[in-house]
């Protein structure tokens, strides 16, 4: 095949890559997902599997075992490698197969591996014979302008769709940053309270001021503090002791 038909099955094998995805996802969580990392109906990443596929296995199609056995480690490499690149670009992990037995850092899985080797089948007996005759029932000049026009709509929305998801990722990275911030905040905010809880329970626990609150519920047993802050109860002093020394005490 020329330069000018591997481009053309990138698009075809893209777009036919997008639409699995969808359909896939869509039965599994029972609505209708959108895939696509572009604004356009395509997948590259199915793209360039295809591309890759087709120039490492037609010349060894009459071998179906190695066609099944290469599918399925080419297509797991490029699956690992794609989310490793995604993740150090973007700081997301676009999927996760962590869950799901026999995985590889939760890039990859076995489950997947098998149906993208299936998929290599597919194409390469099924799918490919059918698009090489459309191809050569085209001209070269028909290809190139097709080629043309897809590739100047897939780079602007490649642009777009990566500076959007840079942005996504930038408020995600900022609003965890935040929580962590306040998290770490909330918990200097706990332990300084128990510490002056602490120093509180300790202060009361004096003998000679204890002995002297005694006295003083003693002589005064319905004693309370004043009302303090909106919607503030009055505590009596025995409460008042009872939770700061955490002792019962007996009139």
């Amino acid at each position: 095949m020329g330069i000018e038909q591997y481009i053309f099955c990138f698009f075809i094998y893209a777009f036919l890559g997008y639409l699995c995805e969808v359909a896939y996802c869509s039965i599994c969580q029972r609505h209708l997902v959108n895939r696509g990392y572009l604004y356009m109906p395509i997948c590259p990443i199915y793209g360039f599997g295809a591309i890759l596929i087709l120039a490492v296995m037609l010349p060894i199609a009459h071998l179906w075992y190695f066609v099944l056995l290469l599918g399925i480690l080419l297509t797991s490499t490029l699956e690992y490698l794609t989310s490793y690149a995604m993740e150090l670009i973007f700081h997301m992990r676009w999927w996760d197969y962590s869950k799901r037995k026999f995985n590889i850092n939760g890039r990859v899985c076995l489950r997947n591996s098998l149906m993208f080797g299936a998929l290599v089948m597919l194409v390469i007996y099924g799918l490919h014979p059918l698009i090489l005759s459309l191809m050569n029932e085209m001209s070269a000049i028909s290809l190139v302008i097709i080629d043309c026009i897809l590739g100047v709509g897939i780079l602007v929305d490649f642009i777009f769709s990566t500076i959007k998801n840079i942005n996504i990722a930038k408020l995600v990275s900022k609003i965890n940053q935040i929580t962590e911030d306040a998290s770490d905040k909330w918990q200097a905010l706990k332990q300084n309270a128990s510490s002056k809880l602490t120093e509180t329970k300790e202060y009361f626990s004096n003998t000679a001021i204890a002995l002297k609150l005694k006295e003083l519920i003693k002589k005064y047993p319905n004693l309370s503090f004043r009302k303090v802050g909106k919607g503030k109860k009055r505590l009596s002093i025995s409460e008042f002791i009872s939770k700061h020394t955490d002792n019962k005490e007996d009139d």
